[in-house]
């Protein structure tokens, strides 16, 4: 039996949104991995060497509005705010 797509799959296709090119996309998740496994905060990611040879300041702009990236930066905020850090 396969899997049945997620929401975001089914109205976004496959790769989370297909408006970004493969290069595009590549840098997605680069930046969702950073941010992820790394714990690097956005802003420093989006100044890394990878990133700026790999997209223009509008390409950046789209990716950040990727449905793909604005779900993974909900989720990093959600697991934020269940840290301990964030316990009275």
């Amino acid at each position: 039996m396969s899997e049945r797509p997620s929401f975001w799959q089914r109205i976004f296709g496959r790769e989370g949104g297909t408006s970004l090119s493969q290069r595009q996309q590549r840098v997605l998740e680069y930046i969702i991995e950073r941010m992820d496994k790394g714990g690097a905060p956005l802003q420093e990611v989006l100044q890394e060497d990878y990133v700026l040879r790999n997209c223009s300041r509008t390409e950046v702009r789209q990716i950040l509005s990727n449905p793909a990236f604005v779900q993974a930066a909900r989720e990093r905020l959600g697991e934020s705010f269940r840290s301990e850090e964030f316990r009275i």
